[in-house]
């Protein structure tokens, strides 16, 4: 309910308490005016203007025309006509109460604010008084002026207590906005403002503004799917609302759907000038790393206002990103002088600078924006986020607690805080270099993996770049996917499997998914890679470039590790559907269709292979270096491969298509989705023919037909054809099933091997593996491919046993040793055996005190356990010297 305050009827004149339905009757017969606010309505803004200037030529004091025109005018850029206009019309006494708003509006929009002002107060005798009294309140906010601003948002609510049966569509608007600014005192009024909006939307069903206003509030509020019905029903009435359109683009940027760069388009169609949708198209341009472009873009929302400060704004991001500190100290002094005492640029800041991996920039911006506006939520949110992401996990929890007690709708703080609440289950295990933080049920096996994995990634890592990481790096593992999810971007649903902040680094841990659906360990090394990139350049690679070299490091790190060359890499690249190296990060941040992300840190895994291989790690090293002295990408190009963008695109494509020559002559692609082709590409992947398929095809219908001899004949040519797809369904995957029912041992081991050597997710497969080697007398062999399934799950029991007797057969002690131990870990129903039996690999790798040591714990559990007292027996203390 709404809190009842002091009754302020003198604030509201009568004429405002009348419903606006007799306004809306002015004009009724005329059809030219009926046409005119349809149009508008419906946004056909060009013939809504032309209607309305034919209304009023015929009748000169016709309020609701001269209302829609001056509306029209402004949704459009054209803005100093309508401030022309609204001057003309204001000039008329009858019509000045009822032209002040969009006349105010008007003035606003073109920076002049004072007259703006007045405007407004113009209007307070007239049916929107109580919108206009609120834009005058917003104002003085804007000011600055908090303490008298929100006593006036405070009256509106009084006057609702009041007045509710009598207020119009409008006057409840206006309600609705008072309400969301006192939100920032009390996050309980945003249910008020709800309240409201629901009330206005009912009482005024022609007008589209409240829907508009109500979703953007429910998007602050991280309300996705009710920002989508309210701006979904807007736009099936006015598909061309310039403002309607900016909030599905941010919507779908919430939701994680694209950038929305296509919808923002369709808004600047509308108004090529507005502030509010250049920054947005400026902002889209940071997100992939053009920050020239940008400026630039920003820029053309100030042509109208130069003082707007959303533009302004996003003018002092790309500038500060592109290391032009004077230029966004400039841009950032000119809005905190149209936005006083206001977080609203330190916010924007913050989010694009975390949104950059800067995250410790983004503590300072957050920082910043907190001492500008202590009661702003989302300052304190990123502020504590960030502290999070750089390990400061008990000051960050206590800064969200500060967020979360202004605004308890924000679902990141809510989710995140929830989550350092189960922090309370988690141990952290430490290593030379590292403080894992696993939950604590699992910390016993992971420690034994995990940490010495990481351990050698930073040897082999620093070596190769030249760079050591500060210590200790902190990697969390989580056991639910969702909890991941929430610690990486606040909520549920992230397709990555792991995220590097640098010092920080967030995962899943191996009982997250299904086993076969990842390689825990192949993750780890990407991300310590981008531990290592990041700190290289102080966080100033282009984010492809530092995903192109994580995948390329999977790769060198183990067999079959990271992603390899496939079947719809190919197609796709053949059919124009990936972005050049000049282009890349478009890949990564503006992708087109369901699989272009996965394909582009592929394909930017090759870019940096072959930049390794004509220009050596140390060309590499150089161009990280470029980054971290704030050279652009064409400079730290230009200075390694000594080339501009478009040639090097040129000398990849070349370089592309004879390193896997093969492969393009074997696969077909598609050419550019679209429409039914598109959502097709989305839900099945990337189509591909050719060769490879006809082949796949002939295998498949020899092998259904029993002609086992024809069916090995395709599938052996397939294997020549594209020699490095293994995913499930490939010849290799066949070839073995065939084999296998054969009993041609020697040839199915031959095919799991390869397979084992190009997919890093084969489990079952590397369990058959050993199984063959094993029985063939092979025993390294056999141990090898089942230390590979342990990078995919380290939670079965069975194949450390397996791993165990195999280590101890080959006098490999160490790994029988922890294969033991991780079946201790693992709690086996008889504990005492397995206890017993990790004292017997101590023993024979000459460890008695360890040995002394398991065996007694056995004893413990079972004090009449033969084998283990006579393993005791014949244990002896070393004699000190």
């Amino acid at each position: 309910m709404m809190r009842s305050l002091r009754i302020a009827c003198a604030l509201l004149p009568g004429a405002v308490l009348a419903p606006l339905a007799a306004c809306g009757q002015e004009g009724a017969g005329s059809p030219a005016l009926a046409s005119a606010s349809a149009l508008y309505r419906t946004g056909k803004y060009a013939d809504a203007i032309e209607a309305a200037q034919q209304r009023l030529a015929a009748d000169s004091g016709d309020a609701v025309a001269a209302v829609t025109l001056l509306r029209a005018l402004v949704d459009v850029g054209r803005v100093d006509e309508a401030v022309q206009v609204g001057a003309r019309l204001s000039a008329r006494a009858a019509l000045a109460p009822r032209v002040g708003l969009p006349g105010g509006y008007a003035l606003k929009a073109r920076g002049r604010l004072a007259e703006a002002e007045r405007a407004f107060q113009s209007a307070f005798q007239g049916p929107d008084s109580l919108l206009a009294r609120y834009e005058v309140a917003l104002l003085a906010f804007e000011r600055g002026e908090h303490a008298a601003a929100e006593q006036q948002f405070d009256r509106f609510i009084d006057i609702y207590n009041a007045h509710r049966a009598t207020l119009t569509g409008s006057d409840l608007r206006a309600v609705a906005m008072a309400c969301r600014m006192l939100g920032r005192n009390d996050p309980q009024l945003f249910k008020d403002a709800l309240r409201a909006f629901d009330e206005a939307n009912a009482r005024d069903t022609l007008e589209l503004e409240g829907l508009v206003q109500l979703g953007e509030m429910f998007l602050d509020k991280f309300n996705g799917q009710d920002a989508q019905q309210a701006i979904d029903a807007v736009l099936a009435v006015n598909p061309n609302h310039p403002r309607a359109l900016l909030a599905k683009a941010e919507l779908m940027a919430f939701d994680g759907r694209g950038n929305g760069a296509e919808l923002v388009a369709r808004s600047l169609a509308v108004n090529g000038q507005s502030p509010e949708a250049r920054a947005r198209a400026a902002m889209q341009l940071i997100d992939v790393e053009r920050y020239a472009d940008a400026s630039d873009e920003a820029r053309k929302g100030l042509v109208v206002d130069s003082t707007a400060p959303a533009p302004l704004i996003v003018l002092a991001a790309a500038r500060y990103l592109a290391g032009d500190r004077a230029g966004h100290q400039a841009a950032l002094e000119r809005a905190h002088g149209r936005l006083v005492g206001s977080a609203d640029a330190e916010v924007v800041l913050a989010d694009v600078a975390a949104r950059n991996r800067l995250y410790r920039e983004a503590t300072i911006f957050a920082r910043a924006g907190v001492d500008r506006d202590p009661k702003s939520a989302r300052a304190l949110a990123l502020l504590g986020i960030n502290q999070m992401r750089l390990g400061q996990v008990s000051e960050g929890g206590a800064t969200l607690q500060r967020a979360f007690a202004l605004d308890p709708y924000d679902v990141w703080v809510k989710n995140t805080l929830d989550l350092i609440d189960t922090f309370k289950d988690y141990t952290e295990v430490k290593t030379p270099r590292f403080v894992l933080a696993v939950e604590t049920r699992d910390a016993p096996i992971l420690e034994l993996f995990v940490g010495p994995l990481a351990e050698m990634a930073y040897d082999s890592l620093s070596a190769r770049y030249g760079y050591r990481p500060a210590t200790p790096v902190r990697v969390e593992l989580f056991r639910s996917h969702a909890d991941f999810s929430v610690r990486t971007v606040g909520l549920a649903g992230l397709g990555a499997l792991g995220v590097s902040f640098g010092s920080v680094v967030a995962m899943d841990s191996p009982a997250a998914r299904k086993v076969g659906e990842f390689n825990w360990g192949s993750t780890l090394w990407h991300e310590l890679a981008h531990t290592v990139t990041l700190g290289a350049t102080d966080n100033r690679i282009p984010r492809w470039l530092s995903e192109g070299l994580s995948v390329h490091e999977e790769r060198r790190a183990r067999a079959g590790w990271g992603s390899d060359v496939s079947p719809s890499l190919i197609a796709a690249y053949k059919g124009g559907l990936l972005q050049p190296v000049s282009r890349l990060n478009d890949g990564f941040m503006r992708p087109r269709f369901a699989m272009e992300v996965p394909l582009s840190y592929s394909l930017a895994s090759y870019v940096c292979e072959m930049i390794e291989q004509t220009h050596g790690i140390a060309g590499i090293r150089r161009l990280l270096e470029g980054y971290k002295q704030g050279r652009t990408s064409a400079e730290a190009f230009s200075a390694v491969v000594g080339t501009n963008a478009e040639e090097f695109d040129r000398r990849f494509d070349t370089w592309f298509r004879q390193r896997f020559a093969a492969e393009f002559r074997a696969v077909e692609g598609k050419s550019a989705p679209g429409g039914q082709a598109r959502r097709a590409i989305d839900e099945e992947g990337v189509p591909w023919e050719g060769p490879l398929a006809e082949t796949m095809r002939s295998a498949a219908r020899a092998a259904a037909d029993d002609k086992m001899d024809e069916a090995i004949t395709y599938l052996t040519t397939a294997k020549r054809l594209f020699p490095g797809w293994a995913d499930e369904g490939s010849a290799y995957h066949m070839l073995a099933s065939i084999q296998l029912k054969r009993g041609d041992t020697a040839q199915a081991i031959a095919e799991l091997s390869a397979i084992s050597d190009r997919n890093e997710s084969a489990f079952a497969e590397n369990l058959q593996l050993a199984r063959l080697r094993r029985a063939t007398g092979d025993a390294r062999g056999a141990l090898a491919a089942l230390e590979r399934s342990v990078f995919i799950t380290p939670f079965d029991v069975s194949v450390h046993d397996s791993l165990a007797v195999l280590a101890g057969a080959t006098q490999q002690h160490q790994v029988a040793i922890r294969s033991r131990r991780a079946i201790v870990a693992l709690q086996p129903s008889d504990r005492a055996g397995a206890l017993y039996q990790l004292a017997v690999a101590y023993a024979a790798a000459g460890d008695v005190a360890s040995a002394r040591r398991e065996v007694l714990r056995a004893l413990d559990l079972a004090p009449n356990y033969e084998k283990a007292q006579e393993l005791l027996l014949t244990l002896r203390k070393p004699e000190a010297p």
